[in-house]
């Protein structure tokens, strides 16, 4: 089954990561600001950047805003420029099992903390990392 791909990204991070995933398992990449509705029956893969050790506000606003589901199917994915232990994930996963969601697998694609580091994130192998678990999805 395809996923249908939302995500939100300040940086464009995300947006590149989420891309790849799509390319990969044959579908597009929706920016939470462009998606009125998700199909019924669809796998949802949802991510997020991480901001202040948190999801975006506007993905938990995405999925606040679903209906429930009785079986529905998702995974989740962060980015974050911080290596640390971060929740963003979790908190997509909580909120999409509230809402009747079996989340089946999750994604962090983590960089380093200061800026200067940051140049030419995400690396190949993130891409290459997100690309196995987008085809790893069932």
């Amino acid at each position: 089954m395809k996923p249908f791909i939302v995500y939100c990204s300040k940086t464009g991070n995300t947006k590149k990561i989420a891309e790849t995933m799509a390319d990969e398992t044959g579908t597009e990449a929706h920016n939470i600001s462009d998606v009125r509705n998700v199909p019924k029956g669809t796998f949802l893969l949802t991510g997020s950047g991480v901001y202040g050790g948190n999801a975006g506000k506007g993905i938990l606003n995405f999925i606040e805003s679903l209906p429930k589901v009785k079986s529905g199917k998702a995974a989740v994915f962060e980015t974050s420029g911080d290596g640390k232990k971060i929740v963003a994930g979790e908190q997509m996963k909580w909120a999409l099992e509230k809402k009747g969601y079996k989340v089946t697998g999750s994604f962090v694609c983590s960089g380093t903390m200061f800026k200067i580091f940051r140049r030419g994130y995400p690396k190949p192998e993130h891409f290459e990392q997100a690309k196995k678990f987008a085809k790893s999805l069932k």
